[in-house]
């Protein structure tokens, strides 16, 4: 080989070089906190205004503020106060509402209060919670479930929609048996009207 042959060689390995770290860091831009695809619609997580006074203005002072916010609803999520990682969750969305680990918490925090609410039920035939909070959290695990930040939790989010499901499913049963039984009541009414009248 001639010294020619090898710088040629040695350029041919740099460009290869350059052009997987450039695909690498490509890949990585684009791993971004939640997929491009899943878009919110500037949905309003909560009303609370940022603590300026303390953490600062602008970006920064945004972004302090979420941060500590999910350190305490991460807090609250392991002492079972699902109300205040709720809140907390939800004001930390309002600031930085692309940061994946925050809507982890804010889905866990609102499958922890349908979980209070279905272990508070006295008679488990007639299941009562929030439909409204069960709507919102099965969304909320559908879009971290599509989001391309980690799979382990993407894994955890189809369990969790699998579950809710069942719940859903279960309150639909009940709605229809409500239904039928209402139905049947209503027609023996009607049965015995009729047959009074006929007296």
């Amino acid at each position: 080989m001639t010294i020619r042959s090898i710088d040629l060689l040695s350029r041919a390995r740099l460009v290869w070089a350059v052009a997987i770290f450039g695909c690498l860091s490509v890949a990585q831009a684009h791993a971004d906190s939640i997929s491009p695809n899943i878009n919110d619609g500037g949905k309003t997580y909560s009303d609370e205004k940022p603590n300026a006074a303390f953490f600062g203005k602008g970006v920064a002072g945004r972004m302090s503020e979420a941060s500590f916010l999910r350190f305490s609803a991460e807090q609250a999520l392991l002492e079972n106060d699902f109300d205040a990682a709720y809140k907390k969750s939800t004001k930390a969305l309002q600031l930085d509402p692309g940061d994946p680990a925050t809507h982890i918490l804010y889905a866990k925090s609102m499958t922890g209060q349908l979980r209070q609410q279905i272990d508070a039920q006295k008679n488990p035939d007639d299941l009562q919670i929030d439909r409204q909070l069960l709507s919102r959290c099965i969304k909320e695990w559908k879009m971290i479930q599509r989001h391309d930040a980690d799979i382990s939790e993407q894994f955890e989010a189809r369990s969790q929609v699998r579950k809710l499901l069942k719940v859903v499913k279960t309150i639909k049963l009940q709605d229809l048996a409500k239904a039928e039984k209402e139905k049947l009541e209503q027609e023996k009414r009607a049965i015995a009207t009729g047959a009074e009248k006929h007296l």
